[in-house]
């Protein structure tokens, strides 16, 4: 597993497969500086699938000739990531480390785990007492290795498997925000994801989950405001932990990504939050191929995480 940073020396592109909900990939030619757009080259998808073998084949056929290396973006449910204190050991103690500090939080012995962490990024004054902490994520190696095999089985070999947050991240490097912080915020149907993005890296996740999008027979209008009244509680106390434990680090608002249906979540964040609540134009970051349906922004909705996990910047 792994996080492809935001930077690569590597291959002029990236296709990324996100399986959630159905297949939707994506190919996307690097940009090369952060004022370039990148550029979707090709996109398709098979909604509603199971992830097998003749799925995946069906989607090879339908993105076949990209020729860039392949990233698998996991769902939610095949991951867990943590916040840790980062241990004062030699960088080749770190996994050792890692697995010990995990073994109480994970219901699985900790040397099953594939592990992957990044150092949580320094705010421009730090208090030199305090401890530098790593969002570490930890996946069962035998469903990787099986995820791994099954790409294999179907002529699609995975360069990488990489996670929701980190895609997202990327999303949020991109937007023009003169180095200040940039909270983004993604709706989908099982919850609602939650990025701080500091200089090109990730300085908080959040996972809130709140179903949005599928309205109750019986749901009174009452209880669908509720809903989102949580959601902007979450939200907002996201922002106050950031301004609390980082109050030098420059922030530049809150972009919320488009979402599948119209649900109103930008307006209903706008009357709730004190921050300012910005729509996301994905334009600005992404050359849509012409005539694509990717130009209306639910079409975008349903692509985020395989645009987000196929998005580098040619170093």
């Amino acid at each position: 597993m792994s996080f492809k940073r935001l930077w690569s020396s590597g291959p002029d592109g990236w296709t990324a497969l996100d399986c959630q909900g159905g297949i939707y990939g994506v190919s996307v030619k690097s940009p090369r500086t952060f004022d370039e757009r990148a550029v979707v080259v090709k996109h398709a998808a098979i909604p509603g699938v199971s992830l097998d073998q003749a799925s995946l084949a069906q989607m090879d056929k339908l993105m076949h000739g990209h020729g860039f290396p392949l990233v698998h973006v996991l769902a939610h449910k095949e991951y867990q990531m943590f916040l840790v204190d980062k241990a004062a050991v030699r960088p080749e103690e770190m996994e050792s480390s890692l697995r010990w500090s995990l073994t109480p939080l994970l219901d699985y012995p900790a040397a099953d785990a594939n592990l992957s962490w990044m150092e949580v990024p320094q705010t421009p004054t730090v208090n030199a007492n305090r401890t530098a902490q790593m969002y570490v994520i930890a996946a069962r190696r035998e469903v990787m290795n099986q995820r791994a095999d099954l790409f294999e089985r179907a002529h699609m070999p995975v360069n990488a498997l990489d996670i929701r947050e980190t895609g997202q991240r990327n999303i949020s490097a991109a937007i023009k925000a003169q180095d200040a912080a940039v909270c983004l915020i993604y709706a989908e149907p099982t919850g609602v994801q939650l990025t701080v993005t500091y200089k090109g890296e990730l300085f908080l996740e959040r996972y809130i989950r709140e179903t949005l999008f599928a309205k109750e027979d019986d749901a009174s209008e009452a209880a669908e405001v509720k809903k989102f009244d949580r959601v902007a509680l979450e939200v907002q106390r996201s922002i106050d932990f950031v301004h609390r434990n980082a109050a030098s680090m420059p922030f530049n608002g809150i972009f919320v990504a488009p979402t599948q249906s119209d649900i109103g979540l930008l307006e209903k964040l706008q009357a709730r939050l004190l921050n300012e609540v910005r729509a996301l134009d994905l334009s600005h970051i992404f050359e849509w191929p012409e005539g694509s349906d990717l130009h209306k922004p639910e079409v975008q909705a349903l692509y985020f995480n395989a645009l987000g996990a196929a998005l580098r910047l040619k170093e």
